[in-house]
Formats: C-alpha cells, structure tokens, sequence
C-alpha cells in the first residue's frame, strides 16, 4: 500500500519560498509594466500577472488557514462593498464597468493579501524571516535596476526637465512609498544579523538612502530622515549603551541632509517657483486695477446690509466675474464647462493666483467634491464610478489615497478601510501598553517606521492603497505586525541587541 502523500504538510513546508518568491515578483512585475507601457504594448499582461499572483495567494491562503472564518468576513464585506458601489455608478449611468471592476480589485489587494500572509506566518513562522530576507532582496533588484537603467540611458526621471531618477518603475510616488517601507526594515534586519561591520549593510542603507535622495520627492526624503532617525533612536531606546552604534543611523541622516540643496526636488522647486512667479506677473499685467476693492466686512454692530450696499455689491461681483473669467478658461477650463464660471470661482475664492489654479493635487480634491455634491445619495455611501473622473481627455482622480477611496467607494468603503488599518494600529498600542520592554525591538521599530511613513503617503499620494506594486507592501508591514503581537512566541524580555558588529 502506497504511503498517503500529505499535500498540505507539503505546502507548509514550502511557505517560506513561497513568501520570498512572492518578495522578489515584486519589483520584476514593475519592470516588465515598465517596459510594456515604453514599447506601446497594452499593460493587460501584467494586470492578469498580478490578477493570478493575487489569485493564488488568496486560494493557498485559503486553504491552509484554520480561520476560514475570516476569509468568509472578508469576502462578504467586499461584496458589500462592491456591489453598492456597481448599483450606485449604474444609477449614474455606468462608463466603464471594466475599468471600474479593475480598479476595485486594485483597492481589494492589500487587505486580502495582509490576510494571507499573517495566515502564511501564523501556518509557518519560519515565513516571517522568509518576509525580512525578501524584503533585501527587492531593495538589491531595485538598485541594480536603477543602476542598469542610469548606466544604459533608459532611466525615467521624475521631474519633466530631466531631472530625478526613478529607474524602470512607472510611478514617482508608488516607488517613494515602496522604498520607504522596505528601507527600514532591511536595514534593522541586517544590522541585527550582520552588524555594522558588514559590508552588505552598509552598502544596501546608503544604496537605499541614495535612491531617495535621487528619486526626488519630498517624502522621500522624509522617509530618508525617518529610516535613519528613526532606527537610530530606537536602538538607544532599547538598549542605552549602543548609543555609539547609532550614530552610523544619524550619521547617514546628516550625510545626506548636508547635500539636500544639491537634490533633485531642491533644484525642481527652485525652478517651478520662477516659472509660477512670471505666470504670476503675466496675470497681475493682464488684469491690473480691472478688479473693484472687496468692500471691509460689517460687524454685527452696523446692523444688515441697506438695499445700495447690496446692489453695490452684485455689480462688483459682477465686474470681478468678468474680469477673471479669461483666467479661469485658460487655467481650469474644464471646470468652467462642467460646473460653470461663477460655481468655480466660488470654489477658488475669486482668486486670481497662479499657484492656487495650477495646483493639481487641490484642484483634484475640487473637482472630486463637486462632482460628489451633484450626485445621488448612493454615491456618497459607495462612491463614483472613476471614468467619471476623466473630462476631455484630462484625469482628475484625486492624487491622495484615503480621499480617493472616499470618492470611489463612499463612506462605506472608506470607514471600511479606517476600521482594517485600525486594527493594527491597537494591536500596536495594547503592545506597547502591556509590556514595552518585550514588544519594543528593532525589527518592530523598523515595521512601525514603514507602517506610518506608508499611512503618511497614502494621505498626501495616490500611490499606495490603490497602486498594486505598493500596497503589496503594507500588507506585509501589517502582516508582520500582526506577527509580532499575536503569533511569535517571546521568552525572557530581551534587554540588548546582538553583539555583532
């Protein structure tokens, strides 16, 4: 009689592979979107790529967990979700169902693959370390990209003018976010392993620094100084009588901080400032003295406007709309079409400064809320469909996550979201709460970092929560948070780091 083969001890076993494969899928499937969309292909392929990548997480997930329950809650609240919000766009009557659908599978990608891996850490813990290992292996495929693409001439630059060097990775921001997370957590991981005397560490750190410095965004930066600071104070936390080994943090911080005037968003802002300040001038020359005084406001103490006072102030408005109204068709024309000349300068105030119209993030925001203020009650509790953010050709899908998922899926889908992520963030204070000395460590250091440097972009970009190629990595932050404080079993408090280095 043949022995029966045992499948799911077979899976099990392989789960640490399968995690780190998954690690390293990531950055490839970036550079093949990358060079399908350069070659003028469709980016259909890599779509159905990630669409099965996802697939088989969530079947192997599925299958191994003894909590099937919650895959079960997790699919009926996504169900609610997405058909509120195809009921709400069909009352609208629907654009594009295919873009939409796709869109929402973007948006349901994070929260199914966190519940994956914390099922692949909980089945096999050895996954964990599977995690941090892959998380330096994407960081070295990252610099090796960007390095190839700089020394090829294939590189993609941030800024317009040529300036910033994102490598084969199609979105600024999304690439930020990515570096932001993985930075930190590799770094501690490879400082806890190999210490500072290991090459590897040094050269991974300061590669990853550079790519941000280079990248050019300001959160970037910001997630520069946070890996760094960051780190660096947290291992005198832990353990006071490191302080030493913490300046090698700090010191990286100070390296990078002393050439920032040199950096490439630094040079861009300096340039963008000149451009805006001579559109400003051409403004200010075009409109000159046309524009009547805005007469003081009148205290309660005057009493209400007398019948001149108010006529007196329809024909400034009027004059003021006449005069601006070449200005706002030139700067927001689509605006003006859509919601009319007075409702869009009521949006903007009646201003007339170059910075205020040409801000796209803000504009954005503008045309989101009145788009939401003209439709049904459904589309404020599931959202807009997103082709209805695209008007002559020019898309106005707002450039900040947590908006963007109210916008698209309404109060529901964005309370949703609040309550998944806020989960975490009560794992980490009951952590914390309970017994700091035993849960604060390096590693949970370096998730922390990640964790609020992510939520830090999703407020300000729309390159996490609804970019694959991101929001793959915070679901492995809160996956590994979500290790940290309900699976792995701590033994005596740990009241040093290694000695290595």
């Amino acid at each position: 009689m043949e022995p029966k083969i045992d499948l799911r001890g077979s899976l099990t076993a392989k789960l640490p592979l399968f995690v780190f494969c998954l690690f390293i899928l990531q950055p490839l499937m970036d550079v093949l979107s990358y060079w399908i969309g350069r070659l003028g292909m469709s980016n259909a392929p890599t779509l159905v790529l990630r669409l099965c990548v996802l697939g088989l997480s969530v079947v192997l997930g599925f299958s191994l967990s003894h909590r099937k329950r919650v895959y079960f809650i997790a699919a009926g609240v996504m169900a609610v979700i997405g058909l509120g919000h195809m009921l709400a766009a069909f009352q609208c009557g629907y654009q594009s169902l295919l873009s939409d659908l796709t869109n929402l599978i973007r948006c349901l990608q994070m929260p199914l693959t966190a519940l994956c891996l914390i099922t692949f850490f909980r089945e096999n813990e050895d996954s964990y370390e599977a995690m941090k290992k892959g998380a330096v292996a994407c960081l070295v495929i990252i610099m090796a990209v960007e390095v190839l693409s700089v020394a090829t001439g294939t590189e993609l630059h941030t800024y317009t003018e040529g300036r910033g060097y994102i490598g084969w990775f199609g979105n600024t921001n999304s690439q930020s976010a990515i570096l932001s997370m993985l930075c930190p957590v590799a770094a501690a991981w490879l400082y806890e392993k190999k210490g500072l005397k290991s090459p590897l560490f040094w050269v991974l750190t300061l590669g990853s620094f550079s790519a941000m410095y280079f990248l050019g965004p300001r959160l970037s930066y910001l997630g520069l100084m946070a890996a760094g600071c960051g780190l660096g104070l947290s291992v005198i936390l832990i353990r006071p009588a490191d302080w030493k080994r913490s300046l090698a943090f700090f010191g990286m911080c100070l390296l990078f901080l002393a050439v920032i005037s040199r950096s490439p968003m630094f040079v861009h802002q300096q340039e963008y400032n000149d451009f805006q300040s001579e559109r400003q001038g051409w403004i200010d020359k075009d409109v000159g003295d046309k524009l009547p005084p805005s007469p003081p406001p009148k205290s309660p103490e005057e009493g209400p406007m007398t019948d001149e006072e108010i006529e007196q102030e329809k024909e400034q408005k009027k004059t003021t709309v006449e005069v601006l109204t070449p200005i706002y068709k030139t700067y927001v024309p689509d605006f003006v079409e859509i919601f009319g000349v007075e409702r869009t300068m009521e949006m903007f105030d009646y201003t007339k400064d170059v910075y205020k119209l040409t801000a796209t993030r803000p504009k954005k925001l503008m045309f989101a809320e009145l788009l939401m203020d003209s439709s049904p009650l459904a589309t404020h509790l599931f959202g807009i469909e997103l082709a209805r953010f695209t008007v002559n050709g020019n898309v106005y899908d707002v450039e900040n996550d947590f908006h963007g998922i109210y916008y698209l899926y309404g109060w529901v889908g964005l309370g949703a979201l609040l309550a998944f992520l806020g989960y975490f963030v009560v794992l980490i204070f009951w952590a914390l709460f309970k017994n700091f000395r035993q849960y604060f460590t390096l590693e949970a250091a370096a998730l922390g970092i990640a964790f609020v440097m992510c939520m830090i972009h999703a407020y300000n970009t729309a390159g996490v929560l609804r970019r694959p190629n991101a929001s793959f990595y915070l679901s492995a932050v809160l996956a590994g948070i979500y290790y940290l404080v309900r699976i792995k079993r701590y033994g005596a408090p740990a009241d040093a780091l290694t000695e290595k280095g």
